[in-house]
């Protein structure tokens, strides 16, 4: 197998099957943000607001903006952006 290879059957690149997009919770979720994808200028903003591997998040309302708690701050966001925030729900 050559480096090419490894790096497409690499287990830590995907996703596991207890985790969620986050466009994917509803109304009142929790959830630990596990995975952000892509490292542009919208998802920098987020990672600077406190949005990061390991932070909790509530969803306050589901929908396009989706709004979450995050810091005890209100967060509008798109539907793309939260599309590409990987969570795992909160067992409440």
């Amino acid at each position: 197998m050559n480096d090419l290879e490894s790096n497409h059957s690499d287990p830590a690149g995907s996703t596991s099957p207890n985790h969620d997009r986050l466009d994917c919770l509803h109304s009142g979720d929790r959830a630990v943000v596990r995975e952000i994808e892509g490292r542009d200028s919208a998802m920098l903003r987020l990672m600077a607001m406190g949005l990061c591997v390991g932070r909790e998040i509530a969803v306050l309302r589901h929908g396009n903006p989706l709004i979450i708690q995050l810091l005890g701050a209100r967060v509008g966001l798109s539907g793309v952006v939260a599309h590409r925030i990987i969570v795992e729900r909160s067992v409440s």
